[in-house]
């Protein structure tokens, strides 16, 4: 088996982890086969393939735990009256109809081919996605896969359900997942789970029937969680209890649930989704761009409940993403001693990889996936084995990754993505996109 041996200048292992300068890793196939100092790794790499990164500090790639390949597409689209003010208008006026509704094969496979590009270059290892386009076509997930697949990446991937177009083509969305799911089992690079979006698409029978295929085929479900005030004002009118306490009346909640979103929740909600061991996924900057609010982070925490962070598809840089994790928490409870760094990182990677359904991700030991990535040791200030965490999670960005390795293969060195046309994929997404703006697609 072939084995390539990384020199490092420093490996943080994991969030909770010292940075041990001057050590690298050694792979053997797709896995780690030891962690060590670059000093031991040389003299026991005579049938290795060497590759110098000692001026990068080695550590977990990224984990996406949320994120909308197509909603890449999206990003400037002209608007032509002022943004709806809240989510459901938001939804209803301009999302749905403009952008979900119109989304054909073509974009579909040229945003997920610009969104693993991005990720790759930012640092991302794995991620979950979720496609939000009820008119694609139902081979819209096997298109996504075989870009996931030539790309390297880990990837989570399933279509959202719902009954807005209709109980048909919600339980075709329902059937699709789980065809899916049950032809890429458990143990690959791409994977499949359920997926519904909210207690206002779905029936409490259709909820039922997409957590019976969950549990027929062995997969995870997804769905969307209170994103804003819609919902929990909407559950309560329609059902007379909150979300988390309808879903939980009809046996939804079990550790194989990801809920995504989960900012407009009680503190017996939370209590509630930790004694069922659900997972979460947060999104602290698109939760701010739809106006949503700010997810009750640091009360999950004491309650037991370890977030992922995730992107949202909005943007995509996962320093930004945990900068404002880090920086919106301290501000919304006046306490600059919530959040810390080495929570941060840790919601963006192992915690990350849990909420996702990898749990052996995250962490860069003898046996674990060879997922890690190269961020550049230089910096304006010194960056030391006390510091480390705090100086890649606050001060670092997309640019400071110059090396990232998935499964033992290396996808991103010396500035290039190794397994993907980069000049090619940022075109056909333009084209795609200016398609989109202009109206093409299912309803065009």
């Amino acid at each position: 088996m072939d084995r390539l041996t990384v020199l490092g200048g420093g490996v943080l292992a994991s969030a909770e982890a010292t940075l041990r300068p001057d050590w690298g890793v050694e792979i053997e196939g797709d896995k780690i086969r030891a962690v060590a100092p670059n000093s031991v790794l040389e003299s026991q790499a005579h049938s290795s393939q060497i590759l110098d990164a000692r001026g990068l500090i080695l550590c977990p790639g990224f984990v996406n735990a949320h994120h909308h390949a197509y909603g890449l597409l999206s990003h400037g689209i002209p608007m032509s009256a002022p943004a709806p003010r809240g989510l459901d208008r938001f939804l209803s006026d301009f999302w749905w109809p403009r952008i979900e509704d119109r989304l054909d094969g073509k974009m579909v496979e040229a945003a997920m081919a610009l969104a693993c590009l991005d990720m790759i270059r930012s640092g991302f290892t794995a991620f979950c996605d979720v496609l939000e386009a009820p008119l694609a076509g139902l081979d819209s997930l096997d298109v996504e896969a075989a870009v996931v697949e030539q790309s390297g990446l880990r990837g989570v991937l399933c279509l959202e359900a719902s009954e807005r177009h209709g109980v048909a083509l919600g339980r075709q969305a329902i059937l699709q997942n789980e065809r899916f799911a049950r032809e890429r089992g458990r143990d690959g690079f791409i994977r499949g789970m359920q997926c519904l979006h909210t207690s206002f698409t779905c029936s409490e029978s259709f909820v039922r029937a997409a957590k019976e295929s969950a549990t027929r085929v062995g997969c995870d479900l997804h769905l969307h969680l209170s994103e804003s005030a819609y919902e929990p004002d909407e559950c309560r009118r329609r059902y007379g209890v909150n979300p988390v306490f309808w879903y939980d009346r009809l046996g939804l909640w079990d550790r194989n649930v990801l809920a995504s979103q989960v900012v407009v929740v009680t503190d017996d909600e939370m209590a509630r989704l930790a004694e069922r061991e659900v997972r979460v996924a947060h999104m602290p900057l698109s939760n701010c761009e739809v106006g949503g609010g700010i997810a009750p982070v640091p009360r999950m925490l004491e309650r037991g409940l370890r977030p992922g962070l995730g992107t949202d598809g909005y943007i995509n840089d996962p320093f930004d993403v945990m900068r404002g994790a880090f920086l919106l928490h301290k501000a919304a409870a006046r306490d600059p001693s919530v959040m810390p760094a080495q929570t941060v990182l840790a919601m963006g990677t192992a915690w990350g990889a849990e909420a996702i359904g990898l749990p052996d991700l995250g962490t860069l030991a003898a046996g674990r996936p060879a997922d890690f990535i190269g961020i550049d040791a230089q910096s304006d200030t010194p960056l030391t084995a006390e510091n480390a965490t705090d100086q890649l999670v606050l001060f670092r960005s997309r640019s400071d990754v110059k090396l990232t390795v998935a499964g033992g293969r290396v996808l991103f060195r010396n500035g290039e993505v190794q397994t993907m046309d980069e000049e090619a994929t940022r075109a056909a997404a333009r084209r795609e996109a200016t398609r989109l703006w202009a109206g093409g697609g299912p309803r065009g």
